[in-house]
């Protein structure tokens, strides 16, 4: 059974993401730094209940944009730059009313969007080179033992 840890969230604001993006205010503002190829854009659906993350990945082809398009509020979990992963308490969790989303910069450790109150549709915008290729990916859970999970009990208000 995994340790749970829990992240202190922090409200996401331009200042507090500034070291790994951009908030952004719709996802036709997102303009992730390109390293190699192109862009492309995609939705998909994150289902609301399973607050926890093990699984973290950086891209190193481009950065990546995640826009709540149901503006539900969310979380997103990031950690710092690097080609290692993050320790654990490098990880930031921040939170959004669902009127914000992130760009985040080619190499930032990030995992899946987590919706609080319902199913979200997850606008997102990345680079077009081979996923597989220009990924690079760890699981907390299956290398340390570790989930991580947002502290609800501090939501910003």
């Amino acid at each position: 059974m995994p340790k749970v840890v829990k992240l202190q969230l922090e409200p996401l604001t331009r200042e507090s993401f500034a070291p790994y993006g951009q908030a952004i205010a719709s996802v036709e503002e997102a303009r992730p730094v390109v390293v190699k190829g192109g862009l492309k854009s995609k939705e998909f659906t994150v289902k609301a209940g399973d607050n926890r993350r093990s699984y973290f990945n950086y891209h190193t082809d481009a950065g990546q944009a995640y826009y709540p398009s149901r503006h539900g509020p969310i979380v997103f979990m990031v950690g710092r730059i690097g080609s290692e992963p993050p320790a654990p308490a490098q990880l930031r969790a921040f939170y959004s009313d669902g009127s914000t989303g992130i760009c985040f910069y080619a190499g930032v450790w990030h995992a899946v969007p987590i919706p609080l109150k319902r199913k979200e549709l997850i606008k997102s915008v990345r680079g077009d080179q081979d996923f597989a290729t220009h990924n690079v990916d760890f699981d907390y859970g299956k290398e340390m033992g570790l989930v991580f999970e947002p502290d609800l009990a501090d939501i910003p208000r």
